[in-house]
């Protein structure tokens, strides 16, 4: 879960690695090793709610769009 919090925050704070996220979320499973219900978790329900964002997401809302995602993750997860 922790691996998938940390794929979030750095998707919200880096547009580039948001897209990563975004089209090539199996090489994001590779290299954080996920498990198979993360992986899920972020080709589902992490990757809709990414593809939302807006483009750039402005520093001021960070945590709020972090808290949100990280909900989603503990909820998707549990």
């Amino acid at each position: 879960m922790d691996k998938l919090k940390e794929i979030a925050k750095r998707a919200v704070e880096d547009y580039g690695f948001r897209q990563i996220a975004q089209w090539s979320p199996d090489d994001l499973v590779d290299q954080w090793d996920l498990t198979d219900s993360e992986a899920n978790v972020l080709k589902g329900p992490l990757k809709d709610e990414i593809d939302q964002l807006p483009v750039p997401v402005e520093p001021v809302d960070y945590e709020a769009v972090e808290g949100r995602l990280n909900d989603l993750i503990e909820e998707s997860l549990s």
